[in-house]
């Protein structure tokens, strides 16, 4: 199952190289401890990362679902095989995307994290 709240990529959006407002050793650092929260079952950490919009559409139950099923079966976590940062442009301003490739025992999971100038949690997708 994929869980998309929020994404950033679709139509009308351009990607493009970071605004100044963001720092990709910030956004990446950020983007692995959430990795981290996840694989540890720490859901209401990760929750705390995300807007006030999202939180309205993804509760804690919600995301602890999509991970059961996304890769809840995947096995052990063992690494994270790279990290892609991204900025993308929309009218209400410029935001951040991390693409983060885990490694697990049986699989790779996608983590895709989308953030806004104040490093708000504004999307997140796994596959």
């Amino acid at each position: 199952m994929l869980l998309t709240v929020i994404l950033l990529i679709g139509c009308g959006v351009q990607t493009m190289p970071l605004a100044e407002v963001f720092a990709q050793e910030q956004l990446e650092r950020q983007t692995v401890q959430i990795v981290d929260w996840l694989n540890a079952g720490e859901y209401g950490q990760v929750y705390d990362t995300f807007r006030e919009d999202m939180k309205q559409v993804l509760s804690v139950d919600e995301l602890r679902s999509a991970c059961v099923e996304t890769f809840g079966g995947a096995g052990t976590f063992t690494r994270i095989d790279s990290t892609t940062v991204s900025g993308q442009q929309m009218e209400e301003g410029d935001y951040a995307v991390v693409m983060v490739k885990a490694q697990y025992e049986k699989q790779i999971v996608t983590i895709q994290v989308g953030y806004d100038a104040d490093m708000q949690v504004v999307g997140l997708y796994m596959k």
